[in-house]
């Protein structure tokens, strides 16, 4: 089985200035799990996930129709060639903290695979140890400014995020 075989090849898409509410609509109308955020053109910037809504918004104590996806998306966008084995995207997904990736072909999106889908075609033992090493991985969000720092969450009295911070001292970026 190839990866080109099992990936998704009409994912979601969502504009980057989308905000929160309308592509957790999107997400929840179309039965996903994810989307891939582009930018004006159509180039892709980021994956917005259940995940990134959980650590990235929803603490952060504001109205899900006045924050833009581009917030709380993951990014770079994390991506891996066509013509990987299914055993190398599982172990790209693990090593780097992830539930989904952008396939890629020539250096465009071609499609989305995603931990799910990947269970459906591993063995028994190679996804179960895939998942357990996924679910102790911790996920990072890089700098979109340095790229070298991660985004770090800075908590109010009451436990609320109030801003991210570049860990990286000499850059710095808050959002």
């Amino acid at each position: 089985m190839k990866l080109a075989d099992i990936m998704k090849k009409d994912f979601l898409k969502v504009d980057e200035d989308t905000s929160v509410f309308d592509a957790v609509k999107l997400m929840v109308d179309n039965r996903a799990f994810g989307l891939v955020v582009v930018d004006r053109e159509g180039r892709p910037v980021g994956l917005l996930s259940e995940r990134s809504l959980i650590k990235r918004f929803i603490l952060r104590n504001r109205k899900p129709d006045e924050v833009p996806v581009k917030k709380v998306m993951r990014r770079p966008v994390p991506a891996v060639p066509v013509k990987m084995s299914l055993q190398g995207v599982a172990e790209y997904l693990v090593q780097h903290g992830l539930e989904r990736t952008t396939v890629t072909d020539r250096d465009k999106v071609v499609g989305v695979v995603t931990l799910t889908d990947l269970s459906r075609f591993l063995s028994r033992d190679r996804i179960w140890n895939v998942l357990l090493s996924h679910r102790t991985e911790e996920f990072t969000f890089f700098c979109p400014r340095c790229a070298i720092g991660t985004l770090r969450p800075v908590f109010g009295e009451h436990g609320e995020i109030n801003v991210y911070m570049c860990t990286n001292g000499s850059c710095d970026y808050t959002e």
